[in-house]
């Protein structure tokens, strides 16, 4: 790992410009640091991944029941029922 003090400016890790996973540790007046990667995993746009057909299946499904001693469906109702 390589080590700078703690009052260093960020130019001074050495990274070219865009995105990188940096593990850091801090001990008092030093940080040492690590590079894990210089591109981080992405996940797709949401618009080019594949439709579940999770809404399709599921839409207007949801039954709404009432038991007054139960607070905790009181909650659900109240939060995601209509």
């Amino acid at each position: 790992m390589k080590t700078l003090e703690a009052s260093a400016p960020l130019e001074r890790l050495g990274l070219p410009s865009g995105d990188h996973w940096v593990r850091f540790h801090v001990e008092g007046g030093l940080i040492s640091f690590n590079v894990e990667a210089s591109v981080p995993p992405t996940q797709p746009p949401l618009s080019v991944r594949k439709p579940t057909g999770f809404v399709q299946k599921w839409s207007g499904s949801a039954q709404k029941l009432e038991d007054s001693s139960d607070l905790w469906l009181s909650h659900i109702n109240e939060k995601h029922l209509r």
